[in-house]
C-alpha cells in the first residue's frame, strides 16, 4: 500500500490507453459499455467494478484481478489515511490467544504451542517498512513486532508479538 496510491482509472489512461493510442470511446465500444463509464473511471470519479475488471481483462488479455487489486490498493490507501477509522475500531481483545491467517482464525490451545515456535521466519525489508507505517497509523494499540511465519504444515501467517 502506498500513501501515493493512484486511482486505477489514471493508471488505465496513462499506462494503457495513451501508449497504445486507444481513445476512451474506442475502449468503451470494444468492451461493450457506455463511454461515460470509461470517462468516469479514467477521471477517477468511478471505481473499477468486478464487471469492468472482467471486461478490461478480456480486452487486454490480462487477469481481471489486476484491475480489482489496483482498485483495492487505492481504496485501502485512502481509508488508511483517515484517523476516524482507527479511532472507531476496537481490536479483538483475545487476539493474543488466537492464530489468524487469510483462511480463518482459531483459538490456540495448550497443544498448539508448536505454532508459536515456527520452523522458518522471514520478512523482507519492504514488508517490514509497510508494517511499520501501518503501526504508526494505529498508535493507540500496544506495540508489536510483526513477523511472517511459516509453520510445519506449510501454512504462512503474519503474526504480531507484543513487545
Amino acid at each position: 500500500m502506498s500513501d501515493n496510491a493512484r486511482h486505477p482509472g489514471t493508471i488505465l489512461k496513462d499506462q494503457f490507453l495513451d501508449p497504445l493510442g486507444i481513445t476512451p470511446y474506442r475502449l468503451a465500444k470494444s468492451i461493450g459499455v457506455h463511454v461515460s463509464r470509461v470517462a468516469e473511471v479514467i477521471k477517477g470519479r468511478r471505481g473499477i467494478s468486478a464487471d469492468t475488471a472482467v471486461r478490461l481483462g478480456l480486452f487486454f488479455e490480462v487477469p481481471p484481478r489486476w484491475w480489482l487489486d489496483m482498485q483495492a490498493e487505492y481504496d485501502i490507501a485512502n481509508c488508511m489515511r483517515t484517523t476516524t477509522i482507527h479511532d472507531a475500531v476496537a481490536p479483538y481483545e483475545g487476539i493474543n490467544q488466537v492464530l489468524v491467517t487469510p483462511t480463518g482464525a482459531r483459538r490456540l490451545s495448550q497443544s498448539d504451542t508448536s505454532l508459536l515456535k515456527p520452523d522458518l521466519v522471514s520478512i523482507d525489508a519492504a514488508q517490514l517498512d509497510q508494517l511499520k507505517r501501518q503501526a504508526e497509523l494505529s498508535g493507540r494499540h500496544s506495540k508489536r513486532v510483526a513477523t511472517e511465519v511459516t509453520y510445519a504444515s506449510g501454512a504462512v501467517a503474519l503474526v504480531g508479538t507484543p513487545l
